[in-house]
């Protein structure tokens, strides 16, 4: 049953499967809106209950001439459904909002409001969300100065977005790495790269969508090993979603006025050269360009660690905190990386030729080999300890999962800085919780700094609740590491 309809401001993608018990709930939601120029897509997903049938006899009452109903003969999944029935009609409308069929809208004037913004030049417009049992969605603003395959995941529900992006997307952006389609994390995998392509950001503060958290055929409902509202089958796919490239950005945000930046002075004394000066834009893009600026010119080696780093490169801020997290007690630390090779090469450039020590710890001879490999192109091999552990199923409170076995490291070998890279690596979300428990022993006594970098900071937050809640004389801050990841401080 088709129903087509003139151009109109939003398209209303709406998918369910066997959720006869909320769809009424959900449509009746959405007729409340006082955006009139909307029409809704609502696909079936080959329900095998009577979620179809009162979906299409709702759909004619309340928004005849303004629908189209599909079922599926066999279940697809979200980001097939996207492929096969959104992505052909996405350019009847201004933009796109996702609601599924067992959710609802809770401020009944919310897409008219996103309507405005769109009108004034937004590309994406999101909204924070509350659960069916009270629970606060972690829905937040963007930096538009960084790539958001960065930030974490923080533009879950309400999620729109401007129609004409969504044909940009290649069909594999919707599959995992295997090419199957993705059956979890599919808003994840449908936003990234939405996101990709522009920085024309909007976050709206308030909760306008109420998400049905106790529905018994939700994914993290179905998996007793689910963490929070996720489960593995979607902390995999979004590990998968999350580590595609990134689409071109074609829409960045207008340059600011450029002006000089006198770059300021090193914490140790040390200065850029004062005759030197930074054309940068405002706000954020200033401290990276000044930054960056020292970085380059205090340590030319780091421009060779960055070209082979990998993908997802760490930014100048960043590199700064983890510079001041390494030189803040000691001239000589001795540090432990674990992860990703982006930080190792940055810690690598840093480090080198002050006389400090380096351990990557790496759980397969494979990644051995792809880290020699970066840091023997790179020119940095000095001072540097690659140790080849195995993998371990390491246990924290209520949660087991891997990290490198740490019983190779003896426990007199004490470190000052410990950084944990989890991002673009096969490390499950559940390995950062494991890293300040798995090291405690090798940490120095008199002062250490953890810096962790986990797969969103969603899980850097309940990390870091975790350990505040074990721990006595801890100082835990988010955000702290250029702007990212969870720095935990010990001792003075």
């Amino acid at each position: 049953m088709t129903n087509t309809a003139n151009e109109v401001k939003a398209l209303i993608f709406m998918t369910a499967r066997d959720c006869e018990m909320y769809v009424r709930q959900s449509l009746a939601s959405l007729s409340r809106q006082t955006l009139d120029e909307l029409h809704v897509l609502f696909v079936d997903d080959c329900s095998k209950d009577d979620t179809g049938i009162i979906a299409a006899g709702l759909l004619d009452d309340l928004f005849p001439n303004r629908h189209t109903f599909i079922r599926n003969d066999v279940q697809l999944g979200k980001s097939r459904n996207v492929w096969e029935h959104l992505r052909p009609r996405a350019d009847m409308a201004e933009f796109v909002a996702i609601l599924d069929g067992d959710d609802q809208l809770i401020i009944a004037d919310i897409l008219e409001q996103m309507s405005y913004s769109y009108a004034n030049g937004k590309d994406v417009v999101w909204t924070n969300f509350i659960t069916d049992g009270g629970g606060l969605g972690g829905n937040g603003p963007l930096d538009p100065n960084l790539s958001p395959r960065r930030q974490g995941w923080k533009t879950s529900h309400l999620f729109s977005f401007r129609a004409s992006l969504l044909a940009n997307i290649p069909e594999d952006y919707f599959k995992d790495d295997a090419g199957q389609w993705f059956m979890a994390a599919c808003d994840i995998a449908l936003a990234l790269p939405i996101l990709d392509q522009t920085r024309h950001y909007e976050f709206m503060p308030v909760n306008a969508h109420c998400y049905t958290a106790t529905n018994p055929y939700s994914h993290h409902n179905l998996d007793p090993h689910s963490r929070g509202l996720n489960s593995t089958a979607q902390q995999r796919s979004a590990q998968h979603a999350f580590t595609k490239p990134p689409l071109p950005l074609t829409r960045p945000l207008k340059s600011a006025i450029q002006r000089r930046v006198v770059a300021p002075a090193f914490a140790d004394g040390g200065t850029a050269d004062a005759g030197s000066t930074v054309a940068v834009g405002g706000g954020a893009d200033a401290w990276q360009a000044v930054a960056g600026g020292i970085l380059a010119a205090d340590y030319p080696s780091l421009l060779d660690a960055q070209c082979v780093a990998g993908r997802n490169l760490l930014t100048p801020i960043q590199i700064w905190a983890l510079r001041r997290a390494a030189f803040g007690r000691s001239e000589r630390p001795n540090v432990l990386h674990i992860g990703a090779p982006r930080s190792a090469l940055a810690l690598a450039s840093l480090l080198s030729g002050r006389d400090a020590g380096l351990n990557c710890l790496c759980m397969t001879p494979e990644d051995v080999v792809d880290l020699e490999g970066r840091f023997t192109a790179s020119g940095l091999t000095e001072g540097i300890s690659i140790i080849e552990t195995e993998v371990a199923q390491v246990g924290f409170e209520e949660i087991t999962s891997t990290f490198p076995d740490t019983r190779q490291i003896a426990e007199g070998i004490k470190f000052d800085l410990v950084v944990v890279d989890l991002q673009n690596t096969p490390y499950p979300a559940e390995s950062a919780f494991l890293a300040l428990p798995a090291l405690a022993n090798n940490l120095s006594p008199m002062g250490f700094s953890l810096c962790l970098f986990a797969q969103d900071r969603a899980t850097e937050a309940l990390v870091a609740e975790r350990w505040a809640s074990v721990s006595a004389g801890l100082k835990f801050s988010l955000d702290a590491i250029g702007g990212s990841g969870l720095l935990v401080v010990g001792g003075r």
